[in-house]
């Protein structure tokens, strides 16, 4: 555990311009909603310390591979902040499931390590799923019976800087159904969008849910829901340029020796097989998302709201294939740029090759689509 790791000099940076699917910040929640009864009620950690962390999914670098008993090429990060009203001072770090993980909470919470409490059981349940994007994590964490603050689940205001033209172009069908294609258009959708990406549901958004049919409690659902629909919308639109050059990229890499035979065939064997999961799930997060447009337009375009009401009542249970199919994708893309920076001459081994690829394509594979990838 250190205070001087590269991204703890950073941690101010990471604290303000975080990606949602990388990084839960319980710090910046703490600061927003710290007052508030939601939050008193249902904390995310029972541990005041460990509810004011940064928790980031990283990739592991060449020095830190040995601080785990088995191989792994990332792991779940947790960043305890030395004074949280000061991150100047920086942070002490620990990875999830490290060696003696259970000795470094101790240190760093200043309790006893308790293996069955429910911040442990909450730590475990974060380091296995792939993916910090808040519609997976509420998914997985109610399936196994968690259920922290509202609150604690939201787009963080740096993609919701980054989503924000993409969701006004997403809702203006809709707009146009409310006050017609002039002037008030603009003003009104860029309120519209900053409600629905910061689910502030006041009475402005009354004619909405009158249309839908929904109670309160449904509708406020049904607005993080169809928030979660537009966030993965924009993160595949933002992911499939840096893709397309990435899957180029891997087609026709080659290690800095041949290797021996065995090695070459398996490069070639798990190429082809990267190529086609990634194709797959590509195609599944689209027909996915197809399920949405087609709800959307017929309430935009036909003026029906019952399919759009019931895809909102229903899209939690799709939460899961799409954050994890897209949390397998921005892996492989993220992960080599990381390896390969763009323009630098690829050196590598076969064998460390031959092990990204295994990485890639595990990372790919799920119970639903196993066969349709064989």
């Amino acid at each position: 555990m250190s205070s001087n790791d590269r991204s703890v000099r950073s941690l101010q940076r990471l604290h303000m311009n975080a990606s949602t699917a990388r990084v839960l910040n319980l710090l910046m929640v703490f600061r927003k909603f710290g007052d508030t009864s939601e939050y008193r009620s249902a904390p995310f950690f029972q541990n005041p310390v460990l509810n004011r962390c940064l928790i980031v999914k990283h990739r592991l670098r060449a020095n830190e591979y040995d601080m785990f008993d088995s191989p792994r090429s990332s792991a779940t990060k947790v960043l305890i902040p030395i004074d949280h009203t000061d991150l100047r001072m920086g942070a002490r770090y620990m990875f999830i499931g490290q060696s003696r993980f259970a000795d470094l909470m101790e240190s760093a919470l200043g309790i006893p390590y308790e293996p069955n409490s429910s911040d442990v059981r909450m730590l475990q349940m974060i380091d296995s799923i792939p993916s910090l994007d808040p519609f997976l994590l509420r998914e997985q964490l109610r399936r196994a019976g968690l259920e922290p603050a509202r609150c604690y689940f939201e787009v963080t205001e740096a993609d919701v800087n980054r989503m924000f033209s993409f969701v006004q172009k997403e809702i203006t069908p809709l707009v146009n159904m409310s006050c017609g294609n002039d002037a008030a258009m603009t003003v009104y959708a860029s309120r519209l969008v900053n409600k629905i990406l910061s689910s502030e549901i006041d009475s402005d958004l009354d004619p909405l849910r009158d249309v839908l049919q929904l109670d309160p409690r449904q509708f406020d659902e049904g607005i993080f829901c169809w928030k979660a629909f537009l966030y993965y919308k924009w993160q595949l639109s933002e992911l499939m340029p840096r893709l397309r050059q990435v899957i180029q990229e891997i087609n026709t890499v080659k290690p800095r020796t041949a290797g021996d035979s065995e090695t070459r065939s398996q490069i070639e064997a798990t190429r082809g097989q990267v190529r086609r999961r990634v194709g797959l799930a590509c195609q599944r997060v689209r027909s996915t998302l197809d399920i949405y447009d087609d709800a959307y337009s017929e309430l935009t375009t036909h003026g029906r709201a019952g399919p759009f009401r019931g895809f909102l009542l229903s899209a939690p249970n799709m939460f899961r294939e799409l954050g994890e199919r897209l949390a397998g994708i921005d892996h492989i893309v993220s992960f080599w740029r990381f390896r390969f920076p763009q323009d630098r001459l690829a050196m590598i081994t076969p064998e460390e090759l031959c092990d990204i690829f295994y990485d890639f394509e595990s990372g790919l594979v799920f119970n639903d689509d196993m066969s349709a990838a064989a």
